[in-house]
């Protein structure tokens, strides 16, 4: 049997699947209660109605329209990110942020690299756009118009909470979650490091590209070709995880 310091000795594959298991599972549930939350405020304390017909147009209000939706994915994220702090930092007995690999530092000391990489992919997302037989009103965008607020509400959203939140959940939890199965093979000898480096990595950015990309589908029409852009950022981006440790 192994010793205690044997045990201890041995490298902890943070995090692995039953973590990002976790994760999601959270994430779901903050977002089941803030629009439940939502709905209620919306129908009893701003219209004060309880009818049914007033519980749909709750639930329509909040659902689609981005001056009510907006806020409340946002309030989900928050939360998202204040319950699963003290939770996984109390099962790893671990800083949260280092666990992750969730480093200001590194972006602040390789900006202009990382800012020229963001810049290019752009260039080159926008480009490959006008070849590609693009949805001509996407959802996004009806939303986009439906206000001036509602769009502004979007833009600060799209650039702030959501990007971050959604690089917690997939190169932060998925992406590093999927290649430790591996690395735990390799480490227990059932496989070896050219199996995780020629195999597992590139199957795992695929694992991670795929939900990432059906995340936005309905954004922009289920339609494939905006689909196969946002899966070339999601590649982009696992490459820039890996490769500078860091999300």
């Amino acid at each position: 049997p192994e010793t205690f310091m044997e045990q201890s000795a041995q490298p902890r594959f943070l995090p692995h699947l039953g973590h990002t298991f976790l994760f999601f599972l959270i994430a779901i549930i903050m977002i089941i209660l803030t629009e439940i939350g939502a709905t209620v405020l919306y129908q009893f304390v701003l219209h004060g109605s309880q009818s049914k017909a007033g519980l749909d147009r709750a639930l329509m209000a909040v659902a689609g329209n981005p001056v009510f939706s907006i806020p409340t994915q946002a309030a989900a994220y928050g939360l998202l990110v204040l319950v699963s702090i003290p939770v996984f930092e109390s099962i790893w007995f671990e800083s949260f942020g280092k666990a992750l690999h969730w480093s200001f530092r590194y972006a602040r000391r390789h900006f202009w690299p990382l800012a020229g990489i963001g810049l290019a992919a752009g260039i080159i997302i926008g480009t490959l756009g006008n070849f590609l037989p693009m949805p001509k009103s996407p959802p996004i965008m009806k939303d986009m118009m439906t206000s001036t607020t509602g769009a502004w509400f979007m833009l600060i959203f799209g650039i702030t909470a959501a990007p971050m939140t959604e690089e917690l959940a997939f190169r932060g939890f998925l992406l590093p979650s999927l290649i430790n199965v591996f690395r735990w093979a390799e480490h227990r000898g059932f496989s070896n490091e050219a199996v995780t480096r020629y195999a597992g990595i590139p199957l795992s950015i695929i694992l991670t590209t795929i939900p990432f990309a059906l995340l936005h589908a309905q954004q922009v029409s289920d339609a494939w070709a905006p689909l196969m852009l946002i899966a070339t950022v999601s590649v982009i981006l696992c490459i820039v995880r890996l490769v500078t440790d860091s999300v």
